[in-house]
């Protein structure tokens, strides 16, 4: 997909599950950061593209900036759901090598991105009629670790 798809599917995502603002704007840019892999020396749709990545990513997050914790795990999840729509897949279960993939839409394709743009405006339709998903565990996850982080002495 495009890394403007990317961006703004992650946006839609976190306007629906209610995330502020700036979160919002953090989930778009932690959409494309996935694409970076190459960038850092790793395979392209590899380890960035792995639920294993969005995983560490989330503590990670969440030890040093707890408010940024579900920014960069949309970002990353919605990127990865995004590029199983491409021929390739990703390798989901990092560190195995086996693609999955859903669809075979090239990265440009105008069906694919359209998908994922009918898909962003679908959660903000459905936001702006009342709907939305609660995330409140996951907040709650994100401060429980970076009060046992700072524990450690992480500040």
């Amino acid at each position: 997909m495009l890394r403007k798809t990317h961006a703004l599917f992650a946006a839609a995502v976190a306007f629906f599950i209610g995330l502020t603002p700036s979160q919002i704007i953090a989930s778009s840019f932690f959409g494309i950061i996935s694409d970076m892999d190459r960038a850092f020396g790793f395979r392209h749709r590899g380890f960035t593209h792995s639920l294993l990545f969005a995983l560490l990513s989330f503590l990670i997050s969440s030890a040093l900036f707890p408010n940024l914790a579900i920014p960069v795990l949309v970002g990353i999840t919605t990127h990865v759901f995004a590029d199983m729509l491409n021929p390739k897949g990703v390798e989901l279960f990092y560190p195995s090598k086996k693609n999955y993939r859903i669809a075979k839409f090239r990265f440009n394709s105008k069906a694919g991105n359209g998908i994922i743009i009918a898909m962003s405006a679908a959660l903000v339709i459905l936001k702006l009629k009342g709907y939305s998903f609660n995330v409140e565990f996951l907040k709650n996850l994100a401060y429980a670790i970076h009060k046992y982080a700072q524990s450690f002495g992480l500040k």
